[in-house]
């Protein structure tokens, strides 16, 4: 709490003059997706994402992570409000503690580390707070979620409050157990901003019950576990000016079997120089899991205009964090684009330095990899080449670089417009070595909208299909998905909306990850009213 205090002092001290509303530069050469999230009308965060996702562990509060270009989670940096929010501990940023909210989302594919550093070595998913004046209420069996946010105006100033609360039950998290799973989840935000700074406070807290974990019994043998649950909060503070961006995160995770987790870090942007298409900046990463600390420091420079841009990081850091540099080049010209850059993943500090559960090792390297795209409209084609792999040897029990690997595929991804509605397409090929990874991603949705007896309506009919998973890591075939899931909504007034949503309609209950699967057939209700 203490750097949370310090940052809204700090909203007060600074006085620089930054009359351009804040945002980040477009990256010449990548595809850029923009979405938005709703909470009348996403689960949670990761709903929003129309662009490849991944769901692993059962229902609502379990591991949410997204896979961008046939990669890992630990592949796509996530910021929010513009400070990175990875896990120092776990590498990856998990989407399942995000309820849904009233946020701007855009995500951009292929190599970023010159700006977002490591991690980006496949894209990066930028997150923006934007309060509305809603109230949604929703409701199905062992469900029920509010969100309530609201912002004003007074003078120069923005100023913007959410409360979100969800309390649910996901079934039995694990398809061969008959123990009901339960997700709590409250979530607190706070933003304010003016000419000259913005500041926004985040905090999460959750419980999280799952099956199957396992503990030492005495005298010593490990014995399985049904009644398992994990509590924990996440807290953000971020601070931005023109020139300057710092953040704080930190996350504490508490299991019933006795393990505990912490993790924070501390993080730092300032722009040096900003003109004539000229950036140049320096950046510091303070990472702590536990007693363990990391620090990096970083010089980038990037120059565009509207046909080329260029970049170049230089990385140094202390432990894992070695010396990186990184190049970056993205043309664009009419409809096509190209773009060609190295990136890193350090090491995360468990991964690198380990616990009482995985064995230590201090020579892992980062990750290093080259990755280049070619799109025309709103086709893409991409390929990855990623060097010193970072995996999980269960017979030595740690981390090591396990070697080379690859990715490479072809997306589409494109909305057409009709008369009072939509068409969403979404496909994609993929061929990776990483496991659980579709070949073949679909994604297609229909949205009309109408009136009837004077009444305003809208429908929406949503598929989504991942076929060819391949194997798990323990050689089991992961089978095919797909679902169907329907909504439909009437304006009772016009400050007054109400859905009827039914989440897989066929019931296929289908499991990304073996032995967990999703919820099944979901019948919801929702209130939306806008608040004046």
């Amino acid at each position: 709490m203490k750097y949370i205090i310090a940052l809204i002092v700090l909203t007060f001290a600074f006085n620089v003059n930054a009359s351009e509303e804040i945002e980040e530069s477009i990256v010449v050469g990548a595809k850029i997706y923009n979405g938005y999230s709703d909470p009348i009308y996403d689960r949670n965060l990761l709903e929003s994402i129309q662009y490849t996702k991944r769901y692993v562990a059962g229902g609502l509060g379990g591991f949410n992570g997204i896979q961008l270009n046939g990669t890992d989670t630990k592949h796509t940096a996530v910021y929010k409000n513009g400070v990175p929010v990875n896990d120092p501990s776990a590498g990856w940023y998990d989407f399942g503690t995000d309820l849904p909210a009233h946020q701007n989302i855009t995500t951009i594919s292929g190599p970023n580390s010159v700006k977002y550093g490591s991690g980006s070595m496949a894209g990066v998913v930028l997150i923006e707070d934007n309060f509305e004046r809603n109230l949604t209420v929703e409701g199905a069996k062992d469900q029920r979620s509010i969100v309530a946010s609201y912002e004003w105006y007074p003078s120069t100033q923005e100023v913007g409050v959410q409360v979100a609360h969800y309390k649910g039950s996901n079934g039995s998290v694990m398809t061969d157990n008959t123990e009901e799973d339960w997700y709590e989840n409250t979530t607190v935000k706070f933003g304010y901003g003016n000419e000259d700074v913005r500041v926004n406070l985040e905090h999460v807290n959750y419980w999280y019950d799952y099956d199957a974990c396992w503990m030492m019994m005495p005298p010593s043998e490990w014995e399985e576990w049904d009644y398992c649950n994990t509590r924990g909060e996440k807290n953000t503070a971020t601070l931005r000016t023109e020139y300057l961006t710092l953040g704080y995160t930190e996350n504490e995770a508490y299991h019933n079997t006795g393990y505990e987790m912490q993790s924070n870090r501390t993080y730092g942007d300032f722009t040096v120089y900003k003109d004539y298409g000229h950036e140049v900046g320096v950046t510091w990463d303070n990472e702590q899991y536990e007693n363990k600390i990391r620090n990096s420091y970083s010089a980038y420079y990037r120059w565009s205009n509207d046909f080329i841009g260029i970049g170049y990081k230089f990385l140094e850091g202390t432990g894992a964090s070695a010396e990186q540099h990184i190049v970056r080049i993205g043309m664009e010209w009419e409809d096509a684009r190209f773009s060609i850059a190295n990136s890193y993943r350090l090491p995360t500090l468990y991964e690198q330095r380990g616990d009482g559960w995985v064995i230590s090792n201090p020579s892992l390297q980062p990750e290093e990899g080259v990755g280049t795209e070619f799109g025309y409209k709103d086709v893409s084609i991409y390929y990855y080449k990623f060097e010193e792999g970072i995996d999980f040897d269960y017979n030595r029990y740690q981390y090591v670089n396990s070697g080379a690997y690859s990715s490479h595929g072809i997306r589409y991804q494109d909305q057409f417009l009709l008369d009072n509605g939509s068409v969403f397409v979404y496909t994609e090929y993929i061929e990776t070595d990483k496991i659980r990874v579709p070949k073949y991603k679909t994604k297609v949705s229909y949205w009309k909208s109408g009136s009837f007896a004077g009444i305003q309506w809208d429908t929406a009919l949503e598929y989504l299909g991942e076929f060819e998973k391949g194997f798990d890591f323990d050689g089991r075939v992961i089978d095919d998905v797909s679902t169907v899931n329907f909504k439909f909504g009437v304006y009772l007034e016009p400050s007054l909306y109400i859905m009827i949503s039914i989440d897989d309609l066929m019931d296929n209950q289908f499991e990304v990850l073996p032995d967990y699967a999703a919820a099944g057939r979901t019948i919801r209700i929702s209130f939306d009213k806008i608040l004046f």
